[in-house]
């Protein structure tokens, strides 16, 4: 009897570990903050962004990113690229960089790299 309970109980986690394990959506609001570097000068920014699935998985990217020197409106796209991680680009002002994101949960590690500088931030729900 215990043995068939014990059976019965790792049938049932069985069952739910595929929805237990589902990735968490890239699509909706994140915000968060982290640093700028640009020409060896490095600030800290602060960054509200919105991921909107576009098709599959493909999201488009808008943020508003401020420092102490400014605000910044920032599109871009993405796509996965393998398990938690999706790449692609962004643009403001009309310099574009690459940027990286791997997904933990409801935490993002965001890397941008362009010609003029780089950024990392951690964004969350």
């Amino acid at each position: 009897m215990r043995h068939s309970l014990i059976l019965s109980l790792i049938a049932l986690g069985t069952a739910f570990a595929p929805a237990l394990a589902a990735p968490a959506t890239l699509a909706g609001s994140w915000h968060g903050s982290g640093t700028v570097t640009s020409r060896n000068n490095t600030d800290a920014v602060q960054c509200h962004v919105r991921f909107t699935k576009v098709a599959g998985a493909s999201f488009d990217i808008s943020s508003q990113c401020t420092t102490d020197t400014g605000r910044y409106d920032i599109s871009g796209r993405v796509d996965a690229s393998g398990g938690n991680r999706y790449s692609g680009w962004v643009e403001s002002n009309k310099e574009r960089g690459n940027v990286v994101i791997i997904q933990n949960g409801n935490v993002l590690s965001v890397t941008v790299t362009g010609g003029k500088g780089s950024g990392r931030l951690s964004l969350s729900r």
